[in-house]
C-alpha cells in the first residue's frame, strides 16, 4: 500500500473529527499501518467549517500534510468550497445531496451524491452518528481498512448501551453508497 490521503469536511458538531480519529485508530491498532490525522477548526467550533485530513501508509509518514487527496467526503456547502483544494483528478468524492449543491468543476472525480445527514437523522435519530456513517462509507468505497477490523474496533470503542446503534450506523453508511 502506498500513501492514501482522505479529507472529511463538514460543520462543527457533525462528527467528522471523530470519524477521522476512528479511521486512524483502526489503521494503527488493527492493521499495523502508519496513520495521522490533522483536524482544522474555525473559531466557531459548533456550526463552523471543519475538516480533518487523514493519511494512511504502510511506510513511516514523514510529511503529515495532505497534498494529493484520494478521497473527499463533505456534508456542507461552505466546507466544500473551502476544502476541495488538493483533490486528485481521479479522486473519490462524496457530497451530501441536500447540503452541497454547487459543485463547480468536478474534474474526473468518482462522484457520489448521498443524503448523509438526512439519512443519519432519519434512520438513527442522532447527527453525532454521522461519524460512524462516514467511517462505513469510507471503508466500503476504499477498503483502506478491513471491514471486520472496523466492526471489531467500533464494538470496542462504543459504549455498550450504544453498541447496537453504532452497528446500525455502519449498516446505514454502507447502504448509502
Amino acid at each position: 500500500m502506498s500513501r492514501y490521503e482522505i479529507r472529511y469536511g463538514a460543520v462543527g458538531g457533525q462528527g467528522i473529527v471523530t470519524a477521522g480519529a476512528l479511521l486512524v485508530d483502526i489503521a494503527v491498532e488493527k492493521e499495523s499501518k502508519y496513520a495521522v490525522e490533522s483536524p482544522t477548526y474555525t473559531a466557531t467550533v459548533r456550526g463552523g467549517p471543519t475538516k480533518v485530513d487523514i493519511i494512511i501508509d504502510s511506510e513511516r509518514i514523514i510529511f503529515p500534510q495532505a497534498t494529493a487527496i484520494d478521497f473527499f467526503l463533505c456534508t456542507f456547502q461552505k466546507p466544500y468550497e473551502l476544502y476541495k483544494n488538493r483533490i486528485k483528478d481521479d479522486a473519490i468524492v462524496i457530497v451530501d445531496t441536500n447540503l452541497v449543491k454547487d459543485l463547480g468543476d468536478t474534474k474526473n472525480w468518482k462522484l457520489f451524491k448521498v443524503p448523509i445527514i438526512n439519512e443519519t437523522k432519519k434512520q438513527l435519530g442522532n447527527i453525532v452518528l454521522t461519524s460512524v456513517v462516514t467511517l462505513a462509507i469510507t471503508q466500503k468505497l476504499t477498503n483502506i481498512v478491513d471491514f471486520q477490523n472496523m466492526i471489531d474496533y467500533v464494538k470496542h470503542w462504543a459504549p455498550k448501551e450504544f453498541y447496537d446503534l453504532n452497528m446500525k450506523a455502519i449498516e446505514v453508511g454502507r447502504s448509502l453508497v
